[in-house]
């Protein structure tokens, strides 16, 4: 069966090139995520945070397409707590710096690399397995997961920051 035909039954209907389109630009926006994390972004507080909510609302899109039950989602929510907690314990190699007055922060790309490996794992069980939801579902707990640490990493970047916004005396953001 080719992507073309199953129509409903994968990605609310997405027909293939539209989701090859998709995956493309996700994972190009992730790319250049992944570079900017390495090479330092400026730091602010809406945006340390409002990747991480743009994280959760494509694992969410992502965990409906396959209509889980409330067990799935249960089990996924789960996922997403354990992963928050992993990534506040291995969110580690984040540097701050100041560049033209304004202070950056670069950190490890891990948790990055390892989220986009699941996203691009679920659209390729989607077109391996499109009439095996179990398998959907299963990608799905695990980028839940790298989500979760995407969260803890959130969190643990902004402790970080505290400490070092008192160490330079910088102003709070």
């Amino acid at each position: 069966m080719s992507i073309e035909n199953y129509g409903a039954a994968g990605f609310a209907g997405i027909p293939g090139s539209e989701l090859g389109i998709l995956l493309v630009i996700i994972t190009v926006l992730v790319a250049v995520r992944i570079y900017r994390s390495i090479r330092g972004m400026k730091f602010t507080t809406t945006t340390l945070y409002r990747l991480p909510v743009i994280y959760l609302a494509l694992t969410a899109i992502d965990l409906l397409a396959v209509n889980p039950s409330y067990l799935d989602v249960v089990v996924a929510a789960g996922a997403l707590a354990i992963g928050t907690v992993i990534g506040l314990r291995i969110a580690g190699g984040v540097r701050f710096f100041t560049k033209g007055g304004a202070v950056y922060y670069s950190r490890s790309p891990a948790i990055m690399i390892i989220w986009l490996l699941s996203f691009i794992g679920r659209f390729a069980v989607e077109i391996a397995y499109p009439a095996v939801p179990i398998a959907a579902l299963a990608v799905d707990i695990v980028l839940a997961g790298t989500t979760g640490m995407i969260v803890g990493e959130a969190v643990h970047i902004k402790r970080n920051y505290e400490s070092y916004r008192k160490k330079i005396g910088a102003p709070e953001q």
